[in-house]
């Protein structure tokens, strides 16, 4: 049981960006900043108290929030992630001879299981599989790129792309906020 190593381009050389546990840290990444730039339209939105300075408060917070959400990506991926995508790769194997992406989320369900038993967790539990699906299939698809010889995704596209939607959510939400 082993997962192949996801560097490979179509040129032949080898690209160290897009290996699966980078791959994963830059969906979740990004993930994060999404988050991160919804709280502070949220904390834009509110109206300040006699003293003032929450909405000064929740911007200067953001950066410190997304260090703590990317060493919860780190964690999730190395304790979620990539071993949900070994499991289902290798279950994929014995059962059908090939990888096929549809095995990534009943594999991913199987973390989350025993804390959908109990009810006040059950919330919980899906935030994380919601949260941690979307790595989990990039991460697959990275891998069944490098096994098929086919070139693949760097994070930089994966960031890039990322990028471009936290702008567009914090532009977007900064309108409708100003208002």
């Amino acid at each position: 049981m082993f997962m192949a190593t996801a560097g490979v381009a179509g040129e032949g050389a080898t690209r160290r960006s897009a290996e699966p546990s980078a791959v994963s840290m830059a969906v979740l990444g990004v993930e994060g900043a999404l988050l991160c730039a919804a709280l502070s339209l949220v904390a834009l939105g509110t109206r300040s108290g006699p003293g003032g300075g929450e909405a000064f408060a929740a911007v200067a917070i953001g950066p410190l929030l997304l260090l703590l959400i990317l060493f919860a990506a780190a964690v999730l991926t190395t304790a979620y992630v990539l071993p949900a995508v070994v499991l289902a790769h290798w279950t994929a194997r014995q059962l059908t001879g090939r990888i096929a992406w549809w095995w990534i989320p009943p594999v991913c369900t199987l973390w989350v299981l025993p804390a959908l038993a109990v009810p006040s967790w059950q919330l919980t539990a899906l935030a994380v599989y919601a949260v941690a699906l979307p790595p989990a299939l990039a991460a697959h698809f990275t891998v069944a790129r490098a096994d098929a010889g086919r070139p693949v995704q760097p994070c930089v596209a994966i960031l890039t792309w990322g990028a471009v939607a936290v702008v567009c959510v914090l532009v977007g939400g900064g309108l409708v906020v100003m208002r």
